[in-house]
């Protein structure tokens, strides 16, 4: 039985998941870029998951300013295993965070040319919002893709009005 488990994130599982293999080849590519990495340890908004303690999959957010974030996600091979169940995890893990953090933006760039990670964004509930030319560290193309909380917007309007009472 595959046991799953959800920790905060540290930069050594992002090293153990490009060491056994990024979940593409347009990954790994990226992973030579080591001084752009996007994976930040920001303790209470960065988590792994990891399958029989080994790291999966990690993701996180990172605030740009009130109720604007920027996630991120680095998932390695394993990945493939236990797919379905690893992104629903993962899912609801950045809804948590979202909602924790007052969070109705979340934002992220994925690389244009990267199929599964378009897909994927899409079932997180991204949206393509136009292409960033040349955004890469390889000057590649990019997609801007956003995801709008509205019920935790409107738990802050809502909030708002409360106290003007």
């Amino acid at each position: 039985m595959d046991k799953f488990e959800i920790v905060p994130y540290e930069i050594q599982h992002g090293n153990d998941m490009i060491e056994f293999g990024l979940n593409d080849k347009l990954m790994d590519h990226d992973a030579q870029f080591k001084e752009n990495r996007i994976d930040n340890a920001i303790p209470g908004l960065s988590f792994t998951l990891l399958l029989d303690n080994l790291p999966i999959c990690s993701g996180g957010i990172y605030p740009l300013w009130d109720g604007v974030a920027e996630g991120w996600v680095i998932s390695s091979k394993r990945i493939f295993k236990n797919r379905i169940k690893s992104a629903r995890l993962i899912k609801t893990r950045t809804d948590i965070l979202c909602a924790a953090n007052k969070i109705w933006r979340l934002q992220t760039a994925v690389k244009a040319n990267f199929n599964t990670g378009i897909r994927f964004a899409e079932f997180l509930g991204f949206k393509n919002e136009g292409v960033m030319r040349a955004y890469g560290p390889d000057k590649s193309d990019y997609l801007r893709m956003a995801r709008i909380y509205l019920w935790v917007l409107l738990v802050i309007l809502l909030q708002h009005n409360l106290q003007k009472l």
